[in-house]
C-alpha cells in the first residue's frame, strides 16, 4: 500500500510499541517492509500545483495455532448494544455470531463481557471464548500471544490503512452525531463525486471521501475553511433529505445480509460515528443511491411470514385518514429498504409523523399487491 512518506516515521514507531510485546511472549515480530518511493502530483483547492513523496509499505505476519485452534475474530459490544464483528485479516466469522450474546462455550456461564472471542479447529468447528477462559481452553501456556497476536495483526492492519491518509499524524479521536455525517456526507458526494478508499488505493491518487468529510467535520483551520468555500460544501434541503432516507434504509437492513452490510446496519443505528466506523458510515450514501436505482426496476418484496411479529425500522411515507361507521381510520403507508407497509390504524397516531424514521412492532396480516407493488399489511402496531 502506498501512503505519504511523512507517515512513515509514525506507522513504523506503532509497529515497534506491537513488537516490544511480541519479544516479551516469545513470538515473531510483525514486518514492516518498506519499498520504493514514488512522487505523485497534487493540485491544492486553489489551482496551485505540488508534489507529495509516497512510500510503498507491507505488514507481514502469522497467527499461530494452538491445539488445533485459531483466532478468527472478536466480537465486541457496540455503542448501542449491537455487535460489530472485527475479523482477522484473511479470516471469516459466520454470521450467527454478529448477534451472539456474552456467553462462554468453556465456562458456560452468561455474563456481561465487553468482548468475546471466536476461534475455529482444523476440522472446521467453531467456538466463542471469553478472554479470561482461553488459556484454561486451549491449555497452552503461551495462549496471551496467540490472542496479543490475532489482536496485533488486526490493529497493524487498521493502522497501514489510516496511514494512507494525509491526515494520519494529526487526526483527533471523537464522536460526530450519525445524522450530520451523513448530510455533509451527501454535500460532499453532490459536489465533489463518490471516493472510496479502494478508488484511491487503486488510482493512488486523491483523498476518500469519508477522510475528506471527517476532515470538514472535525478541523477548523483556513486550509479546510478554503476547502469549503472554494467546492460550496453548503447543505440543500435535498441533502438533509437523502441522508435521512439513506440512515433509515441502512437501519433497516436484515441482519443475515454480507459483513459489509451488516456492519452497516450496525453502525446507522447508533447516534454517533466513530473514526474507525467512518468509512462503512460514508458508504451508506453510495449504497442507498445503488439500492434507489434498483428500486425503480424492482417493485420491492413482502417483508416477514405471515403470522408472526415483526420487529423493523421504516419511513413514515403517508397517513391518509377515513372516516366509518366506527370513526376516524388512518391509512399508514411504511417503507423499509424499499418494501412497502401498510397499517390500518383505528386508534391514535399522533406518534406517527410524516417523513418520521421510527422503530414498530407489528404482527404481519397478509401480503398483497397494489397496481403490481408488493405490499406487507400490518396490524398490531406499536412503536418499538
Amino acid at each position: 500500500m502506498l501512503i505519504p512518506s511523512f507517515n512513515l516515521p509514525r506507522l513504523a514507531d506503532s509497529i515497534e510499541v506491537m513488537n516490544r510485546r511480541c519479544l516479551k511472549l516469545n513470538q515473531p515480530p510483525i514486518r514492516l517492509v518498506v519499498g520504493m518511493c514514488v512522487m505523485e502530483e497534487r493540485r491544492h483547492e486553489t489551482g496551485l500545483k505540488y508534489q507529495i513523496e509516497m512510500v510503498n509499505v507491507e505488514i507481514i505476519g502469522e497467527s499461530p495455532i494452538l491445539n488445533g485452534w485459531k483466532l478468527v475474530g472478536i466480537v465486541e459490544e457496540y455503542l448501542q448494544g449491537e455487535n460489530m464483528v472485527r475479523c482477522v485479516p484473511g479470516e471469516t466469522v459466520p454470521q450467527g455470531y454478529r448477534f451472539t450474546d456474552k456467553h462462554c462455550d468453556h465456562c458456560k456461564t452468561q455474563r456481561r463481557r465487553k468482548e468475546v472471542f471466536v476461534l475455529r479447529h482444523v476440522d472446521g468447528r467453531h467456538v466463542q471464548v471469553g478472554r479470561q477462559c482461553i488459556a484454561d481452553f486451549l491449555g497452552h501456556a503461551s495462549v496471551e500471544s496467540m490472542v496479543a497476536r490475532a489482536e496485533w495483526e488486526m490493529s497493524a492492519g487498521n493502522e497501514l490503512r489510516d496511514a494512507s491518509d494525509e491526515n494520519y499524524c494529526c487526526r483527533v479521536e471523537k464522536m460526530i452525531p450519525l445524522g450530520l455525517f451523513v448530510a455533509m456526507t451527501a454535500i460532499v458526494i453532490r459536489r465533489l463525486g463518490w471516493v472510496s478508499r479502494k478508488m484511491v488505493e487503486e488510482t493512488q491518487t486523491g483523498v476518500s471521501t469519508a477522510h475528506l468529510v471527517w476532515q470538514v467535520l472535525t478541523s477548523d483551520d483556513e486550509y479546510t475553511k478554503e476547502l469549503v468555500e472554494n467546492n460550496q460544501l453548503y447543505a440543500e434541503p435535498r441533502d438533509e433529505e437523502l441522508a435521512k432516507a439513506a440512515i433509515a434504509w441502512a437501519a433497516g437492513l436484515p441482519t443475515n445480509e454480507n459483513t459489509f452490510l451488516y456492519n452497516l446496519g450496525v453502525a446507522c443505528r447508533c447516534s454517533s460515528v466513530t473514526y474507525r466506523a467512518k468509512g462503512v458510515v460514508a458508504s451508506v450514501i453510495a449504497a442507498y443511491n445503488r439500492v434507489s436505482e434498483s428500486e425503480k426496476k424492482m417493485p420491492g418484496i413482502h417483508v416477514g411470514t405471515v403470522g408472526e411479529r415483526v420487529e423493523i425500522t421504516v419511513i413514515v411515507k403517508k397517513l391518509s385518514y377515513f372516516d366509518s361507521q366506527c370513526g376516524v381510520k388512518t391509512l399508514v403507508r411504511f417503507e423499509a429498504a424499499g418494501n412497502v407497509l401498510i397499517w390500518w390504524a383505528s386508534g391514535n397516531t399522533d406518534w406517527l409523523c410524516e417523513g418520521d424514521q421510527v422503530k414498530i412492532v407489528g404482527t404481519v396480516k397478509k401480503h398483497d399487491n397494489y397496481k403490481g407493488t408488493p405490499q406487507t399489511v400490518l396490524t398490531r402496531v406499536r412503536k418499538a
